[in-house]
């Protein structure tokens, strides 16, 4: 099974709640989709700028894990978010991640939320840092005797 296939299989409560799903996943780049309900919006009847800056996260973090170092997940360090358009109820949106650079330590992430017709929503960027997961075995370290 691929690492892409496992980390779509996860499940993250938060997504389940928003109801953003995924769509796509290859090497550096991570595509995920939501279609706007009320429980999205803000006041004036637009998507709530959250609900828009967890789906550029989700996708650009997506992204970035795809190139994470063996035995490491990843958190977000930084994000920016740039809203250009409203997204109403019953909009589709697509957001995707493009991993820009990606180190041992951290990765750059671009990313987009465009309609089906590629009208853009939203763009952004973000930084993440590589961490040994938890549940990784520590690399074994020499003894000294003392």
């Amino acid at each position: 099974m691929s690492a892409q296939h496992t980390m779509f299989q996860r499940k993250v409560p938060f997504l389940e709640l928003l109801e953003i799903r995924p769509v796509g996943c290859e090497p550096g780049q991570a595509t995920f989709e939501c279609t706007v309900q009320h429980k999205h919006l803000r006041t004036f009847g637009i998507l709530h700028g959250g609900v828009a800056a967890t789906m550029l996260d989700t996708a650009m973090g997506y992204a970035a894990g795809t190139r994470a170092p063996e035995g490491h997940h990843l958190v977000t360090v930084q994000l920016s978010v740039n809203f250009t358009r409203p997204a109403r109820e019953g909009d589709r949106l697509i957001a995707m991640g493009q991993v820009q650079h990606s180190g041992t330590k951290t990765a750059v992430v671009q990313g987009e939320i465009r309609t089906p017709e590629n009208e853009l929503v939203a763009a952004g960027t973000a930084t993440f840092l590589y961490l040994p997961r938890p549940d990784s075995k520590p690399a074994a370290t020499p003894q000294t005797s003392s």
